[in-house]
């Protein structure tokens, strides 16, 4: 045991002079994100320091990643653009235009780590006013500690120097913090959380914990979605290792599942457990996404470097252990044993690493409580932003973050997965409150349901860009980085080949006069258009009863309201370009109790296979001009090998007050849908059994009537719906039951 401690002993125990580096924007993090932030920063014309702990740089790029997760590739602009057709430019150059190696590139998204590191360092060798520091560890950020001044800066980056055991320290007017923990921005005292929020901080629908307990369900944790590596594992008998045995092995959690799988013949080979193994990869290697294991994230990011090489270091030895037990075991077939033989670790991968990835993948860090919070709404509903300076366009996409009991099965618990279209992520979420001199482009502003969809390595290539540009403007206007002019930053931006615009949804207020009407009174409505497409708008429709019924057309329209509630009131409005956007307001009437009552798709019982997404489906639009719909996403009911899977969505609501109430299903016609869908409404009378057509469309709202029924307070009436024997697939945003009034025989007391 004595072994192991002796470097970390020579190490402390070790006394070297520090050395001060002065540099005018000091960027800690060689990740993706600090590489374009620093090129961005030295195109301006500033000398830039690259402090990176590893003897690499790319971060996860390089370190594995080699399949990437982009989105919409329309919306990836700037240096992340110019990174992925370099990619495609090397392979083309290397084996040829009509090569099956640069058709397996993908345009760039799927590459060998090594080239992946080979053009990022070819990136900054372009830039001499840039010096790259490896194998430099943050130990410590110093700030301005005068209380007098409006705002706290960043006076210096202190480092361990791994290779000669040193500490050094870097000085700088604005410094950048790029790396996947968030440790100088945590360091500078600017708030943050590990974590997840719960429904009721932000209002989002898909926040907190998932599944479990009515009381669980909702409410906020320390947790975040599980790490792992992304390691490259490749067919090429002739540039393989075999998988090595870890330090610590142990095929325990593999015998039970994979071995399984494998002795019943459901796996028939090494290959049958990868989901990308289809398709051909540059260099026949391939990404393997593995170990998810529930937790294993805990304690990660707060926790010392002895602490994280620790939790590392676990995280290795199963991936490990999975790989060892495929190609040793001896208690799976020899035949099997002897075809996960055949892969490997490439051998021109990590060579200087025992051709294992040099980057934990840190799916989720600190999140920064910067001047602005990118929560679940701006990516679903208000997606765009006046200082929007990147685009965002991938779904909502979180790996378990814990294990809960089910029927007496361990399940998989973790936020909902859901697509989501183009949105902006403003420069605020860069930002922090008061540091004057620190940009945060990984560890952003953003709530966990946010960053689930903001955390893929494009986008961070694009914050980083920004915020490098962001640190020129600030030096060169002698400005906070609070004060960075935003329109000068996006023109800058755009000017580089950044991506701001790619089709947001129009932009309008909703108002009414007078504020708090009475039953009778007339009601005028105006939608206001602003930002940036206000003079192309084409058709604004409203719905005054929250039943899909359009009740006016106009920017400015007169409503009586007779009932006295809370109303829900929807306007529709449609540009030239075919971009859609829902409004929705509740408008207190009388004594404006709350009596409808909507459960979203998301509160509902989903039992069988469904997708929770976008309707990118609608009407045959493109996907980033449907914009329609209830809460974050829509349920659809699952394909399985080419076959519906069984599915059914139940809803009882728990109604305020017994009465009438006009029943509404949520969803979006499309023609790949049922003209036959069940629906099943308990009443106070009894059960109706009824059938929906989902293919047409009936009202250009989100809700259909179904019909009228009496309810009896609470929780006794219910909607629910199959897919058994239906002529296409099925579809549910949610349920609405809109009172109107008592039945004749109710008395009100």
């Amino acid at each position: 045991m004595m072994h192991r401690l002796l470097p970390l002993l020579l190490f402390f125990g070790t006394v070297h002079a520090e050395e001060t580096i002065h540099r005018e924007v000091i960027v800690y993090g060689g990740t993706p994100a600090g590489i374009t932030a620093a090129i961005a920063a030295a195109r301006q014309g500033h000398d830039v320091a690259l402090v990176e702990m590893n003897a690499h740089v790319g971060g996860m790029v390089s370190g594995g990643l080699v399949a990437t997760d982009m989105g919409d590739r329309a919306t990836v602009g700037g240096l992340a653009d110019d990174f992925f057709k370099r990619i495609v430019k090397y392979y083309s150059d290397k084996y040829g235009a009509d090569s099956e190696e640069l058709k397996a590139a993908r345009n760039g998204a799927t590459f060998e780590p090594h080239v992946a590191e080979l053009i990022f360092e070819q990136m900054l060798a372009g830039q001499p006013r840039i010096k790259v520091w490896k194998k430099h560890r943050y130990k410590n950020t110093q700030i301005d500690a005068d209380r007098s001044k409006a705002g706290t800066r960043v006076t210096a980056l202190i480092v361990d120097d791994l290779a000669s055991h040193t500490t050094r320290t870097f000085t700088g007017d604005v410094f950048i913090d790029a790396s996947y923990e968030g440790d100088l921005m945590a360091g500078a005292k600017v708030p943050h959380r590990v974590g997840r929020e719960g429904r009721s901080e932000y209002g989002e629908q898909l926040a907190g914990v998932s599944m479990g307990p009515k009381e669980q369900i909702g409410m906020g944790d320390h947790r975040t979605q599980s790490y792992n590596y992304r390691v490259s594992i490749t067919s090429n008998t002739a540039n393989r290792v075999l998988f090595p045995k870890p330090e610590h092995y142990d095929p325990t959690p593999f015998i039970p599942t994979d071995g399984k799988r494998i002795k019943e013949g459901k796996a028939t080979g090494f290959g049958s457990f990868f989901t990308t193994i289809d398709k051909a990869h540059p260099g026949a290697k391939y990404d393997a996404n593995w170990g998810d294991f529930a937790g294993n994230s805990e304690g990660y990011t707060e926790g010392s470097w002895e602490t994280r090489e620790r939790i590392a270091a676990r995280i290795r030895d199963g991936f490990m252990s999975r790989l060892y037990y495929f190609q040793n075991d001896p208690e799976l077939p020899e035949a099997f044993r002897n075809e996960a033989r055949t892969w490997g670790l490439p051998k021109d991968e990590f060579t200087d690493n025992g051709h294992w990835p040099f980057q934990l993948y840190v799916r989720e860090g600190r999140r920064m409580l910067g001047a602005y919070v990118l929560r679940e709404n701006d990516l679903t509903q208000d997606r765009w932003k006046p200082d929007g300076i990147a685009t965002g366009s991938y779904g909502i996409d979180c790996h378990v973050v814990q294990y809960l009991r089910e029927n007496g099965k361990l399940v998989p618990e973790h936020t909902r997965h859901v697509a989501v279209n183009n949105y902006d992520i403003p420069y605020r979420s860069l930002v922090p409150p008061d540091v004057e001199n620190l940009l945060v482009p990984v560890c952003a502003s953003a709530t966990h349901v946010a960053y689930c969809s903001l955390r893929m390595e494009p986008v961070y290539m694009m914050l980083g860009q920004a915020a490098g540009t962001a640190a020129g403007i600030s030096l060169a206007d002698k400005n906070a980085v609070q004060k960075v002019d935003t329109k000068k930053l996006r023109s800058l931006l755009t000017e580089q080949g950044a991506v701001l615009d790619a089709g947001y949804q129009p932009q309008l207020k909703l108002t009414w006069t007078p504020a708090r009407p009475k039953p009778g009174d007339k009601v005028i409505f105006k939608a206001i258009p602003s930002g940036h497409n206000k003079d192309a708008l084409k058709q604004i429709q409203w719905d005054f009863t929250g039943n899909g019924a359009v009740g006016a057309e106009g920017e400015r329209v007169v409503h009586v309201f007779e009932i006295e509630k809370t109303h829900h009131v929807s306007l529709l409005v449609t540009d030239a370009t075919g971009r859609r956007r829902l409004l929705t307001a509740e408008v207190p009437v009388g004594i404006a109790e709350p009596l409808d009552i909507t459960l979203d798709d998301f509160e509902g019982e989903l039992a069988g296979r469904w997708n929770g997404t976008f309707p990118d489906y609608i009407a045959g639009l493109p996907r980033r001009y449907s914009d329609v719909f209830h809460g974050p996403g829509i349920h659809r009911d699952q394909v399985v090998r080419g076959k519906v899977a069984p599915a059914r969505a139940h809803f009882q609501p728990t109604l305020p007050r017994e009465g009438r109430y006009q029943v509404c299903l949520g969803f979006r016609p499309s023609k790949f849908q049922a003209t036959n869908t069940p629906v099943i409404v308990k009443h106070a009378d009894g059960t109706a059994k009824l059938t929906v057509n989902q293919r047409e469309q009936t009202t250009p709202f989100i809700w259909v009537p179904l019909g009228e029924f009496h309810f009896k307070a609470g929780d006794s009436g219910f909607l629910e719906l199959r897919n058994a024997d239906t002529d296409g697939r099925i579809a549910v945003d949610g349920v609405r039951w809109i009172w109107l009034g008592e039945t004749p025989s109710i008395k009100r007391p």
